[in-house]
């Protein structure tokens, strides 16, 4: 496998961005999506340091910062070197299921995209693909290298935030993430 890319890391939101939360459940608990993020993207690193693909978090503070900014310090890193770029995301309107987006027309962000969608369906036979969509978020849009933005479920949803919350739904995200990046290595780089 081609080791030589770098797999940049967006978690999405900060700790102080409006909405961005389940609600608190009966029993109390409620996924705060910024940190819910966070913990993804650290453990998704930690698993890809260990295959010895480098990764680099693009957003280490835990504050919002803009999505120009984002997009900007992925693009400074992309000018050194070959990268794909993961923005980390949980759903919100009430539905179920996991969706990845990318751009329309722009840096073979639809290769990704179909690799993940391909890896969720292996990863997830007993959950609800929602599919690849395009939209032109800032943060995929103005990134100079291959760019997805997965929404890993829906935090507003009972079933979906409480399969998030527990130790199997968050390692089989964090699997799900690596898996990609590894298959989509192995197939185009």
């Amino acid at each position: 496998m081609n080791k030589n890319i770098t797999i940049l890391l967006d978690n999405g939101h900060g700790k102080e961005t409006p909405g961005k939360r389940s609600p608190v459940w009966k029993d109390g608990t409620q996924l705060l999506e910024w940190e819910y993020n966070r913990r993804l993207v650290d453990a998704i690193i930690q698993k890809l340091d260990n295959l010895g693909i480098k990764s680099v978090k693009i957003v280490p503070e835990d504050t919002e910062i803009s999505l120009s900014e984002r997009a900007r310090r992925a693009n400074a890193i992309c000018q050194k070197t070959r990268c794909i770029l993961i923005s980390v995301h949980c759903n919100g309107g009430g539905g179920t299921g996991w969706e990845i987006y990318s751009t329309t027309n722009k840096n073979n962000s639809d290769k990704l995209a179909n690799v993940f969608v391909e890896t969720f369906k292996k990863n997830f036979p007993d959950k609800r693909c929602r599919g690849h969509k395009e939209k032109n978020f800032t943060i995929i849009y103005k990134t100079n290298c291959p760019c997805v933005l997965t929404e890993n479920f829906f935090m507003d949803t009972e079933s979906d935030c409480k399969f998030l919350m527990s130790d199997t739904g968050f390692n089989r995200v964090v699997d799900l993430h690596v898996d990609a990046i590894v298959n989509y290595i192995e197939k185009y780089c």
